[in-house]
């Protein structure tokens, strides 16, 4: 894994409490390379686009979306609205270093 990869963030789009979208502007700001992970291509996502992420389009249910999504990235935020999936999503998030090599539990550049 290439300490260089973007760093994805999940909900990016922010339908709900914009927290997703909130960082991807935060991590933009700072320079940093960011892949947005949005549910659907929409004007939120070409907003992102604009903005300089990475837009990928994926469903956090989907452990192929998600896996290949995260291929290449060097940190993950996941952020999810409570959901009935909300648990599913979790599980196949931390699944995902050993299909995709990032590093779950260091933290985000300062």
């Amino acid at each position: 894994m290439a300490d260089n990869g973007s760093i994805l963030v999940t909900g990016a789009a922010g339908q709900l409490g914009a927290v997703g979208r909130t960082v991807t502007g935060l991590l933009l700001d700072r320079g940093l390379p960011v892949r947005a992970m949005v549910r659907r291509e929409d004007d939120r996502a070409a907003g992102l686009r604009a903005a300089g992420a990475e837009v990928v389009v994926g469903d956090l249910l989907e452990p192929a979306d998600v896996y290949r999504v995260v291929s290449g990235c060097r940190r993950v935020y996941f952020g999810m609205s409570v959901s009935a999936g909300y648990l599913e999503a979790t599980v196949t998030m931390a699944a995902a270093p050993g299909k995709s090599g990032w590093t779950p539990w260091s933290t985000c550049p300062r």
